[in-house]
């Protein structure tokens, strides 16, 4: 039995528009903060909670729609509904399953190749009143008919909460007291437990015989004595009852069931000898321990289980839950940062029990990335109405993509941050990582704090990644190489992307639309790799056209070349005087940057620069026809710096010595304009993730 989904409608955050979650064994919720993730878990836990209280709900639960003032709110309707899968069912697993006796009686089948389901619904109303609260009624159903088919009073089951209390619902919240449930309190998962072990008659009797022992042994110390006459003394002139009139001072435990009470988990190291308490331990390694003993629990309730299919002599007189969900908020909260794995691999043991289900929501990249993107569901908030969004991750089709697929799930788990983002800027590389960072921080923007995340994807699979954050309501600008008269580039690159974006709904004519008025078709499209590469004014043209959607293009090449175009004698000052390019003149071997006007008309020299085009442009009968003289000259430069040496380290080295003003100054125009739609977007849409 496994929770499959969970349909939400006007609970807190989430208003009138149905919201769904669907569950894997591991679920992670993700999203900003106030986005609704919380209130997801607590909608479970008005479900499934064993505490009362926790399952009241108060006006505050009930959704306030956007534009209505809280005086003028008359009244509301909610619904959280749990739907559950017996999945047991299809490895044969009937006679070892508990679950399947106690719900038989609720379940839905919708066909005839479909699991039982069991849906579990809350309906309430709110209606305001002359109490604070107003007036709330609610109540609890098994509903018995398909998810497909409207829900009438014919469909509904009143719910006992003895079968409820048959699946269980662990709720670690953010803030939260780890050391309350690791020790054998009330409530306690650890005392619940206990509780129900199967004493043996003998057990008890050796126990109350040792206890008393305890006492004599105890009473024989004079301090002891002198303590216990005192008590007497001063508590006779006090007490009036006659139930209480003796005060004693005893070992408290008279019986097995007392002395359990006092049951606590020690740890013994090895190397001092003496043991240590819980409340010894750091907020951090509590966490850790308490997720541990919800994995022990769940053991010792399965062996429980099997014992009673089995029909061995049970050690436990408690019947435990048929279903554990585990649900732990921002587990890495004191969490150092090398525990977190181990903590993410222990949630995940948790999910793969027979008995639990694991969800968790957090804030933390070093999470999320441990995660499988199957597994997420992102949280927004949507400031139109006022509510929040759910979706899964839009990834694609395994079966007929499964090298795309395998591609962008290992870059978003590479790059989880991509969730949190108001702003993704995918790019080419590390050139992109490095250097757009620096020019967001020179302008002024701000990168860290306008919550600018940037991707490098070498320009694979993009209209995937589109798709992706589109979905999910992340805006995003796409800087890619043109690569001008590199095999693939040019014209070749600007058809990949524009088909790319048809493949994600932009607009035929938008993209296609020629200056005569007619529209290009599918054999053109396909044949503009082959237009001709010195028709410059129509690429730019179309280059332009594609802007307006947020693609830009490093042009003509790429971002490093463009660099070197904008601050040429920055990177040539970071060099030595040993280093640089050199060519051999008149028998002299000479550095490049020191060559005057009249050696550069050399053959020798010019030699040189069609060798540096060949290996600039990766092809060596490359004549860099689009490009200008003093741009072909750069290619020496280009070669040197960004094909013989590392290209971050040649970035950061340049970096270093610019000021903001200048780097600003001198920007490459494509930047200047990708940095102004940045700052328009996170103007826009800046709200959207706070």
């Amino acid at each position: 039995m496994k929770l499959k989904k969970m349909i939400l409608k006007n609970y807190r955050s989430i208003g009138d528009d149905e919201q769904v979650i669907d569950f894997e064994n591991l679920t992670m919720l993700i999203g900003n903060n106030s986005v609704g993730k919380t209130a997801a878990l607590s909608g479970l836990n008005k479900l499934f909670s064993d505490v009362p209280n926790e399952r009241v709900l108060k006006r505050s639960d009930f959704h306030l729609p956007k534009g209505i003032q809280p005086e003028d709110f008359k009244k509301q309707e909610l619904v959280i509904e749990a739907i559950f899968e017996f999945d047991e069912l299809l490895d044969d697993q009937v006679e070892s399953s508990p679950a399947i006796p106690i719900f038989f009686e609720s379940f839905i089948v919708e066909g005839p190749d479909s699991l039982p389901k069991l849906r579990v619904r809350l309906e309430a109303s709110w209606e305001d009143g002359n109490t604070v609260d107003g007036t709330i009624e609610s109540n609890i159903y098994f509903i018995t008919c398909p998810e497909t088919s409207e829900v009438t009073d014919d469909n509904k089951k009143n719910a006992s909460r003895h079968d409820l209390n048959k699946i269980r619902l662990i709720y670690v919240p953010a803030v939260r007291d780890p050391g309350k449930q690791l020790k054998n309190v009330s409530g306690s998962m650890i005392h619940q437990v206990m509780n129900s072990i199967n004493w043996k008659d003998e057990t008890r009797e050796n126990v109350k015989e040792h206890i008393d022992k305890i006492n004599e042994d105890f009473s024989v110390e004079s301090g002891v004595n002198i303590l216990k006459n005192a008590i007497q003394k001063e508590w006779y002139e006090y007490q009036s009852d006659t139930r209480y009139t003796k005060a004693d001072l005893k070992f408290n435990a008279t019986t097995i069931d007392a002395a359990v009470k006092n049951t606590e988990v020690l740890f013994s190291p090895t190397e001092t000898g003496r043991e240590y308490s819980i409340d010894e331990m750091g907020d951090g390694m509590k966490s850790l321990f308490y997720i541990s003993i919800v994995d022990s629990i769940l053991a010792v309730e399965a062996k429980i289980n099997e014992e009673m299919v089995n029909g061995e002599d049970l050690s436990f007189t408690k019947e435990p839950p048929v279903l554990t969900i585990v649900a732990v908020e921002e587990p890495e909260n004191h969490i150092s940062p090398h525990i977190l794995g181990k903590l993410v691999n222990k949630l995940r043991d948790i999910s793969k029990k027979g008995n639990a289900q694991t969800i968790i929501t957090s804030h933390s990249p070093a999470i999320v990335k441990r995660i499988n993107p199957e597994e997420i569901r992102h949280f927004r908030m949507n400031y139109g109405t006022l509510s929040t969004s759910i979706k899964k991750l839009t990834l694609p089709d395994n079966e007929t993509n499964s090298d795309q697929y395998k591609y962008v799930k290992e870059a978003v788990k590479a790059y989880p941050e991509i969730y949190f983002a108001k702003l993704v800027i995918f790019g080419e590389g590390d050139s992109e990582e490095i250097l757009l960072p620096k020019f967001f921080e020179a302008d002024g923007s701000g990168l860290d704090s306008s919550g600018v995340s940037i991707v490098p994807l070498g320009g694979r699979h993009v209209n995937h990644f589109w798709r992706l954050v589109s979905d999910l309501g992340i805006p995003h600008i796409t800087l890619l190489d043109l690569d001008c008269e590199r095999e693939g580039g040019g014209w070749g690159r600007i058809k990949y992307v524009i088909k790319q974006l048809l493949q994600i709904g932009i607009n035929r004519e938008e993209l296609l639309k020629l200056k005569n008025g007619k529209l290009l078709d599918d054999d053109g499209l396909n044949e503009m790799h082959s237009w001709v590469v010195k028709n410059v004014d129509s690429m730019n043209n179309i280059i332009t056209r594609l802007e307006n959607h947020n693609v830009y293009f490093s042009s003509p090449l790429d971002i490093d070349f463009m660099m070197l175009e904008s601050y040429g004698q920055d990177y040539i000052s970071t060099i030595s005087d040993r280093e640089g390019p050199r060519i051999k003149l008149s028998g002299t071997n000479k550095k490049v940057v020191d060559l005057n006007d009249s050696e550069k008309e050399l053959d020798e020299f010019q030699e040189r620069i069609i060798h540096d085009i060949g290996k600039t442009l990766k092809n060596n009968d490359a004549t860099g026809i689009t490009y200008s003289e003093t741009q072909k000259e750069l290619m020496i430069w280009y070669n040197y710096f960004f094909l013989n040496r590392g290209k971050p380290s040649t970035h950061i080295a340049v970096l270093s010595q610019i000021s903001d003003a200048k780097l600003i100054e001198q920007s490459p125009e494509v930047l200047k304009r990708m940095i102004f739609a940045a700052k328009k977007i996170i103007s826009e849409h800046g709200d959207n993730n706070e």
